[in-house]
């Protein structure tokens, strides 16, 4: 008899529709165009070591990550392709250099901690100088120099001939929103604008990126030297046209753990919000809120599928558990269960709770087992 753990809730991920989403991206890009992939919060929730090991194989050309706990775990678990840390915990620039990740310098205090971190690291110098990316605000005004800042950087990075910037990159505010698109151009040109100051003070080149999935879709023509390719890659996409092209990357499966008989005018779950109009069969799923599972879809604000129908949630969603409506579905104790899936997709969900597929993936919590297929 085996041994091992056998999980009844599990987010199976698609990697060969994975594949098949950034051939659908590279064919929207010069071949010339890089791609910088971004696995940022564990790969939108679905595996950050698995989805990196296999964006590596298939030759992307950079990693990118929120902080350096995430650089680290990628490179402790053999990823080897160069890797972006978008917001660098400056007081842990020596990990950054030890772990050999590229910091986005956002500031005049982040370079000059980052200077701090390299006078004890005598291995830089001009003719092997330490990889930096400098980020830009042009209209996002989270992180990145301002345009009134760009000739103090530029004086500063002159000081430092130990340092070399790869590339410079700003964030673009509203690509999925046609309404601001007039907004968009005004962040590429000025852009274009900051970059050409600093990258004329310097006699190397420096790759420029600015565009995230919606932008390649929306404006391709500023796709520039690399693109940061994130949501679409996990079959998301705003422009429906696009969205019909993408594959669905990830279900999240359970099973029925208990079915029970209610009668009419009883109640089900906490706070006895689960009112029985009339007499009800109900199956227990084991995936709550602490799996991810938002607690505003339940009674019923949501659908999962059982023996392929539609069945909602009734009462409140527990912390482990949630209930759902069988009553007019043939099934029994053991039955697989689908919390979303591409018949039910996250992009379905999260307009059910308003709120947007990033927040619903990256919400559901290590417990919940990832397992990867090719299919």
């Amino acid at each position: 008899m085996s041994k091992s753990l056998v999980y009844d809730t599990t987010l199976e991920i698609n990697m060969s529709n994975l594949v098949s989403n950034l051939t659908y991206f590279r064919s929207l890009l010069s071949p010339k165009t890089k791609i910088m992939v971004m696995v940022k919060a564990f790969s939108y929730g679905l595996g950050t070591y698995e989805v990196a090991k296999l964006l590596e194989e298939n030759k992307v050309d950079y990693l990118g990550v929120a902080n350096i706990y995430e650089g680290i775990e990628l490179r402790n678990a053999g990823i080897h392709l160069p890797i972006m840390v978008m917001k660098p915990e400056i007081d842990s620039f020596n990990l950054m250099v030890e772990f050999q990740l590229t910091p986005a310098i956002f500031s005049i205090h982040a370079l000059n901690k980052l200077m701090v971190t390299l006078a004890a690291e005598k291995r830089y110098n001009s003719k092997n100088p330490y990889i930096i990316s400098i980020k830009l605000d042009t209209g996002m005004h989270r992180l990145g120099f301002d345009e009134h800042e760009i000739e103090e950087l530029i004086q500063d990075l002159k000081q430092h001939t130990n340092l070399k910037i790869e590339s410079i990159f700003s964030h673009l505010v509203a690509t999925d929103e046609e309404k601001h698109d007039e907004f968009t151009q005004q962040q590429i040109e000025l852009f274009n604008k900051m970059a050409d100051s600093i990258s004329k003070e310097f006699n190397y080149h420096m790759d420029r990126h600015i565009l995230n999935s919606n932008g390649i879709i929306r404006f391709n023509a500023a796709q520039m030297d690399m693109v940061r390719l994130g949501i679409g890659l996990y079959g998301v996409s705003s422009e429906l046209a696009s969205q019909r092209k993408l594959l669905s990357v990830s279900s999240l499966k359970s099973k029925i753990a208990q079915l029970k008989n209610i009668k009419k005018g009883e109640t089900v779950g906490y706070n006895r919000n689960g009112l029985a109009t009339k007499d009800l069969i109900t199956a227990t799923i084991p995936v709550g809120y602490a799996d991810g599972l938002n607690r505003k879809l339940g009674n019923g604000n949501w659908q999962m599928i059982v023996n392929g129908k539609k069945v909602s949630t009734i009462g409140n969603v527990c912390m482990d558990m949630v209930m759902i409506d069988v009553t007019n579905v043939p099934c029994k104790e053991g039955d697989e269960v689908f919390v979303f899936s591409e018949n039910n997709s996250i992009a379905e969900m999260a307009k059910c709770i308003h709120t947007i597929p990033y927040e619903i993936l990256t919400a559901y919590s290590p417990r919940v087992k990832r397992i990867f297929v090719k299919k």
